[in-house]
Parts: structure tokens; C-alpha cells; sequence
């Protein structure tokens, strides 16, 4: 027997259960084509999840966890329509024989393509999907719109208590790239250990045309504990002056994401301030003067990322150096190919919580904007109760021009300190991986 689901049951739980924002830069589960316990195998996903060769992870090893669903098979017996439709691509796989393809119209009341499956029988409540020490991890490839959401909705045990994750997909990013999906929101009192039903759909704002393929459902380790990361970009002088200090006294560290071109001009970070936070354990990552990469060839994106890079280990900070973030988080096929091979961290927004424990690829760790400290707190409170890391995103602190005002960020700061998560720096989270 399957629970019925429905397009209003859908939007109704993703509205409720969601802190999304745009704002801003194991039980045995019967997932097989046969309906067979769950499958261990290890996808072909490249370093950055591009789906022809390594895992997703930036190592040899795989990304870890155990598949939920490959989609191979006849995914009709396991899969409904709720909204748009799907068909099954065996010409274009991110592993195994074949895809699934959703696609909705884009017209007035047909913004989103959903799907469902259930994992669960009246006579067997034991099969229900335990994500009670795991997060998800889906490979996802958007032929159109260029950019879009996708979203997971866990109803766990039931349609009133579900957590969702949502995760933006950024315009220009073609091809297979596999993404962590942390959770945005939830409603009643969910029991992760205990899913009966999930939902996938990926929807747009402006009622768009969709076409997206998924592909490598699976559920990967959760850390034992959740992580927050704070990020300034741009160079901006307040890291210095507000941000420096207010986290001396709490022994944080942070990242501070570093044009080089612009370092000790007007309003930015002097090479004396930046030897002294690093100095601190704070990290100066590499981010390029352009902001439109995509926009360039392969070979202007490969000059901009290694000069950045260079710049930064000449006047020595190469172990932040090892970090990279995508200015406005635009990245193409192209760049996240020469980030892998330049760095060991890429940062992108993504508007939600990711692993905290081992990133499924290490090239799309999501960002969340702390323009709206309401939001942060939401997403800082999930992330507490099911261990996963937010990276908090700032550009300037305090003042007319600024983005986020002083007694914000305070707020947000406050907030972490009454939090049982440890805050780290980006090298202290990648120097910890799989801890």
C-alpha cells in the first residue's frame, strides 16, 4: 500500500517546513530495481562529482554511505508522479545505466516536478528509511531552467512531521555535480529514524520550464556533533576591525575570502592585518577579482584561479590557500575542473546546512547568506539538532554601507555561543575530516 501524496500536500509541507532564502553572493530498505535491501555500491563521480571517474569527494574512496535509490530499473514500481512528469535517460547516467529526468511545463500552476516514493508496509513498519545518523546526497544535472531549487521532503512518520532540505542550484553549473543536502526547515516533531516517504521536486521562481536530472540518492554519515564556519568576503577591513576582536575573546576562528588585487586599499585588509589573523588561526582563502568566471574561457577561469592562489602563497598564507570560494557562487563544468585541481575546498551558496562529518564533494560545500539573522538562527537550530554545518556568509559589519549591522551580527554570534556546535575555521574543517 502506498501513502498518497499530493502536489498541495507537497507545497503545503515545503512552505511550512522551510527557512529557504535567497538572499544574497540503517535499517534495511527495499530501494534495488527488484525492491532488494539497500545497495553499498559506489558511484563513478569524479573529484567534483561530475560523473565519470573518482567519487564526488575528492578521494579514491568513494563518498561514502549506502545508496537509497539508483534509479535503475523499472522506477515506475518505486517512484509517483505528483507534479510535472519523469522519464528514465539511458544515454545521459551520473553512474550505473540510467537517470531519471523530471520536467514540468513551467505554465501557471505547473512551477514544480515531483516525485515520491514510500519505504514502509502495513505489515512492516521496520522498513522504514533511517536517516537517524546520515544526511542525503543527490547528483543532479540541470539542463533547464540554468539555475533552480531541489528539494527533499522526509515525511517522518507523517505528512504534519517532516523536515525538508532545499539546496539552489546556481545558474551556469552544466552537467553532473553532486550536492549535500542539509535540512532548511521542519514541521511537528519529525522522527528521522522513522521515514516513510520521500518527496524530490525542483522547482523555480518565475515559473520556468524544468528539466532536471537526478541520479545516486544516497545517505551518507552525519558527524556526532554540528559545525559552524563564518566567512567574510571580499577583503573587507571589518573582519579586521569588528569581527577580529569579538572572536579573540571566544578563541573562533573564521575565513576571510581575499582578492588579492584589492589588498590595503581603501576599506580592505592591509598584509600586516591579514599575517595577523592568520597568525590567529584564521584562514586566508583565495577568491578571485572577476566575479563572472563562467562568463570566460577555460583558459582565462585557469590564469584567474592559479594567479589568485599564487598571489596569496607568495605573501604567505599557503594554508588558507587551499581554499577557494566562487565569487557569487557562479561556477560552469569548466571551473569547478580547475578548482579540484587547485584547491581542496570550494564554497558556494547553496542557502542551507551541509555534512558536517565528510562532505560528499568537497567542491560544492553550501553557503548561507547572514544578511537575515533571523534565517541564520533557524538554520544555526536545525543544524544543532541533526549535527550539520553551517557556513555563514558576510561581505561588511557595522556602518551605513554595510550589509549586516553590527548588533546583527551580534545576534548570530550570541546565538552560536548557547549552541552546542563547534565553530570552526575552513582548514580546521577540512584538517577534520571524517572525525
Amino acid at each position: 500500500m502506498r501513502r498518497p501524496t499530493t502536489r498541495r500536500t507537497l507545497l503545503a509541507t515545503l512552505g511550512a517546513a522551510s527557512t529557504f532564502s535567497l538572499a544574497g553572493c540503517s535499517g534495511m530498505i527495499p530501494t534495488g530495481p527488484s525492491g532488494d535491501s539497500e545497495t553499498t555500491s559506489t558511484p563513478t563521480g569524479t573529484p567534483d562529482g561530475s560523473g565519470t571517474e573518482g567519487d564526488g569527494s575528492g578521494s579514491s574512496s568513494g563518498p561514502g554511505g549506502s545508496v537509497i535509490d539508483d534509479f535503475e530499473g523499472n522506477v515506475k514500481d518505486r517512484w509517483e508522479v505528483d507534479a510535472g512528469k519523469f522519464t528514465t535517460d539511458t544515454e545521459n547516467a551520473f553512474q550505473g545505466g540510467q537517470s531519471l529526468v523530471l520536467q514540468a511545463k513551467g505554465k501557471q500552476g505547473e512551477g514544480n516536478a515531483t516525485i515520491s516514493r514510500s519505504f514502509y508496509s502495513d505489515s512492516n513498519d521496520s522498513s522504514a528509511l533511517d536517516l537517524s545518523s546520515h544526511d542525503l546526497s543527490l547528483a543532479v544535472r540541470f539542463e533547464k531552467p540554468k539555475s533552480g531549487h531541489i528539494a527533499i521532503s522526509c515525511h517522518a512518520p507523517t505528512e504534519s512531521s517532516s523536515l525538508t532540505c532545499r539546496r539552489f542550484i546556481p545558474q551556469e553549473l552544466n552537467g553532473w555535480t553532486r550536492f549535500d543536502l542539509g535540512y532548511t526547515g521542519k514541521q511537528g516533531q519529525p522522527d528521522p529514524s522513522k521515514v516513510f516517504t520521500v518527496q524530490i521536486s525542483v522547482m523555480t521562481d518565475n515559473g520556468e520550464p524544468i528539466k532536471v536530472g537526478i541520479d545516486d540518492l544516497r545517505k551518507v554519515p552525519k558527524a556526532s556533533k554540528g559545525k559552524v564556519m563564518f566567512q567574510f568576503d571580499d577583503s573587507v577591513k571589518s573582519a579586521y576591525d569588528t569581527v577580529f576582536p569579538m572572536f579573540n575573546e571566544r578563541d573562533w576562528q573564521a575565513g576571510v575570502a581575499i582578492i588579492p588585487d584589492v589588498i590595503g586599499s581603501q576599506g580592505r585588509l592591509s598584509t600586516g592585518n591579514m599575517r595577523e589573523m592568520a597568525d590567529a588561526g584564521w584562514d586566508m582563502m583565495s577568491h578571485t577579482s572577476t566575479d563572472k568566471l563562467p562568463t570566460q574561457s577555460k583558459q582565462d577561469q585557469k590564469k584567474a584561479i592559479e594567479q589568485s592562489k599564487q598571489q596569496l602563497k607568495s605573501i604567505g598564507f599557503k594554508t588558507g590557500s587551499r581554499h577557494f570560494v566562487a565569487p557569487n557562487g557562479r561556477v560552469n563544468r569548466a571551473t569547478l575542473d580547475i578548482i579540484r585541481n587547485n584547491h581542496k575546498t570550494n564554497f558556494m551558496f547553496g542557502a542551507g546546512p551541509g555534512n558536517a562529518k565528510q562532505p560528499t564533494n568537497m567542491y560544492t560545500i553550501p553557503r548561507v547568506m547572514g544578511a537575515s539573522p533571523d534565517a541564520v538562527v533557524d538554520l544555526l537550530d536545525l543544524a544543532e539538532q541533526f549535527n550539520q554545518l553551517v557556513v555563514v556568509q558576510y561581505h561588511g559589519i557595522g556602518g551605513d554601507d554595510k550589509e549586516t549591522t553590527t548588533a546583527e551580527f551580534e545576534q548570530v554570534v550570541k546565538h552560536v555561543e548557547k549552541k552546542d556546535m563547534d565553530v570552526v575555521s575552513p582548514s580546521q574543517f577540512l584538517d577534520s575530516i571524517g572525525n
